[in-house]
């Protein structure tokens, strides 16, 4: 929590109003550390109606047990980085509602979101292919008919694509190697709606991203945590560029270095539950509770706590 103030607990069940009044009357940023995403999602709508013009987002956390062989929805994942790449690209004065267990969840370096990004506009000379390939490198799921976000289709000389950040997806024509005319359209009825002459950035829509470079990376890492590694299936299908179901606990491992929520916020004020402690020692030990029951399973190929998570002494560091 370095580099920020925390200004202490706030008061139970008027934590929107005691939030909004602070955040009017002062000039720093807020962070709300709240109990879970029920709490905070109540919050965030009072806040809205409270403060209208204000930015005010939600960070969750990881929608499924740790260390069970589940993914986290890809709802989820949309939102954490929708709010990640806010803190990098929006610097102006917000609302940050998260939780216990999204503060001790570490992130992905804020350096891979930075890097990887498409930006496209109308009559761009581009390779057809090329968009497709990068896209696919940003995490967006390759579909027949595109309805949901981080979505895309290719039929013909369209591409269909459903950004994490826009409200409808948006279509581009092409004629030969340029991009003739950028249209959004309803996901429902698939008829454009209005041209877009603006320039359009896609930004990564998974927090785990599978290339040449973060696959080699994760097997030199795995070898040498997992003697046994021949004997993992993980570590062969992530081998052949497969994401397996619940891939994502292995995060870590494909990159040089995980980050925090906190080295994504500087001068901000926080707030806490009037419950944090205790939050936080459940949660702390809930988690070394799942590993503990799964790590000596036969076959087991699990990564001990402190690669995924901030233990109570680096939380406060």
């Amino acid at each position: 929590m370095k580099n920020n103030k925390t200004v202490g607990p706030s008061i139970n069940k008027i934590e929107p109003f005691f939030l909004s009044e602070y955040y009017k009357n002062n000039e720093d940023s807020i962070l709300y550390i709240g109990k879970d995403e029920r709490e905070i999602s109540k919050i965030k709508k009072k806040i809205d109606w409270l403060l209208p013009d204000t930015q005010t987002l939600l960070f969750q956390a990881w929608d499924q047990i740790p260390y069970d062989q589940v993914s986290p929805s890809k709802q989820t994942q949309i939102q954490r980085l929708e709010t990640l790449n806010s803190l990098i690209n929006n610097q102006s004065k917000k609302i940050i509602l998260t939780t216990v267990n999204s503060i001790i969840q570490k992130v992905i370096p804020n350096e891979i979101i930075k890097q990887n990004s498409l930006s496209l506009i109308v009559n761009q000379k581009i390779i057809f292919n090329d968009i497709i390939n990068s896209l696919t490198l940003l995490g967006f799921q390759r579909t027949s008919v595109v309805r949901e976000k981080s979505e895309f289709s290719v039929r013909g000389s369209i591409i269909d694509i459903f950004s994490t950040d826009r409200d409808l997806p948006i279509r581009l024509d092409f004629f030969d190697d340029k991009i003739e005319s950028i249209h959004n359209f309803d996901p429902l009825t698939q008829k454009r709606i209005s041209k877009i002459n603006d320039k359009i950035e896609f930004n990564i829509s998974s927090e785990l991203l599978l290339n040449d470079e973060t696959i080699n990376l994760f097997r030199k890492n795995f070898r040498e945590i997992f003697p046994k590694y021949r004997n993992s299936q993980i570590y062969n299908l992530f081998s052949e560029k497969f994401l397996p179901t619940g891939g994502e606990q292995f995060i870590p491992l494909f990159y040089n270095n995980l980050e925090t929520l906190f080295d994504y916020i500087c001068n901000y004020s926080i707030f806490l539950n009037d419950e944090f402690d205790t939050l936080l020692e459940n949660r702390l030990e809930n988690i070394e509770d799942f590993y503990l029951a799964r790590k000596d399973e036969k076959d087991s190929f699990f990564l001990p706590p402190e690669y995924l998570f901030l233990n109570k002494k680096k939380l406060f560091e």
